[in-house]
């Protein structure tokens, strides 16, 4: 790989984590191209440059977030096998903190504009959730293995009640 190609990913990694955090504090509420420009400290045009579509970028920026909460978790729980209910037990548990909030936050708008049909949303929520499906079936018993996306349903739905009681 070339100095100039090695300089151009490491500028769209910036971008994607700038975008990724602008995310994460504003939801979509404030995600014109503009304003995730001006998060990642350039211009609107560059920020084209870089990326192919507002979307592309965005899905790029919502994969990072869940790989970034994916890894989070693996200190959590390690990769072994934990009965059902330590696993359900922990997961609410590592939400509970502030900035665990803000992500999820943004992850059910997400999850709202993608049940809407709405693209890259309804594709990279997919992908997330077969990914954090096949994190908890890690973790699982064989026997159990098949209960992984259950157990993903209960914790989101906690997770969903406890940001409403907040």
């Amino acid at each position: 790989m070339s100095p100039a190609s090695i300089d151009q990913t490491h500028k769209r990694e910036g971008i994607i984590l700038a975008v990724a955090g602008h995310l994460v504090r504003e939801g979509f509420a404030n995600s014109g191209i503009r304003a995730l420009a001006d998060s990642a400290g350039i211009s609107d045009r560059m920020l084209m440059y870089y990326f192919e579509s507002k979307d592309a970028l965005i899905a790029s920026a919502l994969m990072v977030l869940a790989r970034n909460m994916s890894a989070g978790l693996d200190l959590v729980l390690p990769r072994r096998v934990f009965p059902a209910a330590r696993i359900v037990e922990a997961l609410v548990q590592a939400a509970e903190h502030e900035d665990q909030k803000a992500v999820l936050r943004l992850w059910f708008e997400i999850v709202g504009l993608a049940i809407r049909g709405q693209e890259p949303y309804r594709s990279t929520v997919s992908e997330i959730l077969a990914e954090w499906e096949s994190w908890i079936a890690d973790r699982l018993r064989p026997g159990q293995k098949q209960q992984a996306g259950a157990l993903l349903a209960q914790i989101e739905g906690q997770l969903m009640l406890t940001l409403l009681k907040d």
